[in-house]
């Protein structure tokens, strides 16, 4: 079998929240294969809706058809169940499980053609470290806004600094008011890669490397949550993160439905593409989860921007190269029967 691992090598550089990879891939013949949700890497603390997973497995599918378009196949997918059905599915699975979550089919079509360069997908990385002070360029955020567009989805952007100041204040109180949730701090925090060594073995998750963070910070921060009760060392704390995030000159926002399950797994394509073509205008974007998972702060959010249906919030703009986060091995993603 040499179609599916070829693809499957470049689709597994797809973004997924947190870096969990949740995807695998069994092959069933040289055409077809099944694409499984490994519930060892959901987040059910946090994606309380599910809606973050089945987004994440709508962008690796469509990672996948942007590589076979590449090579003259046509992707054919097919989910085993209403989208509804793998929300609670996730949410309730207890032990490890493998999830069905559709059929792929791939067949010859010398017509097809990519939507973007196939490049454009190891190329595509989250930046943490500081933003150029110059906002996006008109036209891009122009381009970027006709793909949100049509998708069905609002791209928005906030470039007052005020306005911005208070956004990014609001995001620190929403996430250290999460990491002292026991629930939620024991499932991140088991996504924490503290060490480069850490890192290497899992080959998943955050790396302090890409959080632009040191290994002790990092490590603080995760196990003595508690600090951050503390009004002076949660002042401090506030100021050593908002320094990490450093210059911020334009925050995007994307809007539109996306929290029921049929939605969610369609948004998967439409933020692919978005972030595809972040990438093609040289840009990169940091998103702002807690944002939007933390009910009082997407409220607050909603209320301040006077923009409904936020459900990604995020830095965006010119960075020096990130590092690279890093992925499975191909072996790990693929289960031959």
């Amino acid at each position: 079998m040499t179609l599916w691992p070829s693809l499957i090598d470049v689709a597994r550089w797809a973004p997924s929240p947190h870096n969990v990879q949740p995807w695998r891939v069994r092959l069933v013949g040289e055409r077809d294969a099944e694409l499984l949700i490994d519930s060892t890497r959901t987040l059910p603390q946090e994606d309380t809706t599910g809606s973050f997973i089945l987004l994440t497995m709508g962008m690796f599918l469509r990672t996948v058809e942007i590589v076979a378009a590449a090579r003259g196949l046509r992707l054919a997918t097919t989910l085993l169940h209403e989208p509804a059905w793998y929300a609670p599915t996730i949410l309730e699975a207890r032990g490890p499980t493998m999830i069905p979550f559709a059929r792929m089919r791939l067949d010859d079509d010398p017509g097809v053609r990519p939507d973007f360069d196939p490049a454009l997908i190891e190329r595509r990385m989250t930046s943490r470290l500081p933003l150029r002070p110059d906002p996006v360029p008109p036209g891009a955020a122009a381009d970027l806004a006709r793909v949100a567009t049509a998708g069905g989805h609002r791209f928005e952007t906030i470039t007052d600094p005020v306005r911005i100041e208070r956004i990014l204040e609001r995001d620190a109180e929403a996430l250290f008011h999460d990491l002292n949730q026991p629930g939620y701090h024991d499932e991140i925090v088991s996504w924490f890669r503290f060490t480069d060594g850490a890192s290497l073995r899992h080959r998943d998750g955050l790396d302090h490397r890409c959080m632009n963070t040191s290994p002790i910070a990092y490590w603080t921060t995760a196990r003595m949550p508690w600090l951050l009760r503390t009004p002076v060392m949660r002042a401090i704390m506030r100021r050593v993160y908002r320094r990490q995030l450093g210059p911020v000159p334009t925050l995007g926002l994307l809007a539109g439905a996306f929290w029921e399950p049929a939605h969610a797994f369609e948004t998967g394509r439409v933020l692919m593409n978005f972030w595809l073509s972040v990438t093609r205008h040289g840009l990169f974007i940091h998103p702002y989860g807690n944002l939007v998972t933390n009910r009082d702060a997407a409220r607050w959010l909603r209320e301040e921007t006077g923009v409904a249906d936020i459900w990604l919030v995020f830095k965006i703009g010119v960075s020096d190269p990130p590092p690279r986060s890093r992925r499975r091995s191909l072996e790990e993603i693929l289960i031959a029967d």
